[in-house]
C-alpha cells in the first residue's frame, strides 16, 4: 500500500522469522516496488539488515525447524539433524540453562555468527541444578548481538530429543 508507512523494524522481523520457523513455518515479507519500479528507501534498509543477520546466522534458519524441546525463556529454539540453534533474545544472569539437554547429549557449543566455542559451565552457581546443563557465555552480560545471540548446539550421535 502506497501510504502505509508503519514499517516493522527488522529486529522484529528476525524475530518473526525465528518464530515462524520454530513452529515449523516460513514467514513472507510482502514487500514490492512502487508505480516507478523503485522499492521503498525504508524497506532496502531493513532488507539489507535482515540480509546482514542472515549472513552470520542463516544456518539456523534455511532447513530447520522445530528442535522437539520447550521454548525456553530467553528465546527460541531451531533444529536441523543433530544441531540445535538457540536464539537467544535475552541474556540470562550467569551461566545459560539449557533446558531438555543432558551434559552427556552435547558434543559441542559455538556462536553461530562468529565460530566462537562456548564452554558448558562448571560454575557453582547452578550447583543446586545437577539435572541441568548450563552454558557459559562470558563475563559480560551484554549479548554479541542484541537482536538475536544464535549458539549451534551439536549433539552426539543418538542423542537428538525426540519431536514434540
Amino acid at each position: 500500500c502506497a501510504t502505509d508507512r508503519d514499517y516493522k523494524p527488522a529486529s522484529m522481523l528476525v524475530k518473526k522469522l525465528v518464530e515462524c520457523v520454530s513452529k515449523g513455518g516460513n514467514l513472507l515479507l510482502n514487500v514490492g516496488p512502487d508505480a516507478q519500479g523503485q522499492f521503498p528507501e525504508e524497506s532496502r534498509h531493513i532488507l539489507a539488515e535482515i540480509g546482514r543477520w542472515m549472513d552470520r546466522n542463516g544456518e539456523s534458519i534455511y532447513g530447520c525447524g522445530p528442535a522437539g524441546l520447550d521454548k525456553p525463556e530467553y528465546g527460541r529454539l531451531t533444529r536441523k539433524g543433530d544441531r540445535l540453534y538457540c536464539h537467544i533474545y535475552e541474556n540470562s544472569i550467569g551461566p545459560l540453562p539449557l533446558y531438555g539437554l543432558k551434559r552427556e547429549q552435547i558434543r559441542s557449543i559455538r556462536r553461530l555468527a562468529d565460530g566462537s566455542q562456548v564452554p558448558l559451565s562448571t560454575s557453582w552457581v547452578h550447583s543446586d541444578y545437577p539435572d541441568m546443563v548450563f552454558a557459559d557465555l562470558g563475563p559480560s552480560p551484554v549479548l554479541p548481538d542484541p537482536v538475536d545471540t544464535v549458539l549451534e548446539i551439536r549433539l552426539e550421535p543418538g542423542a537428538v530429543p525426540e519431536w514434540r
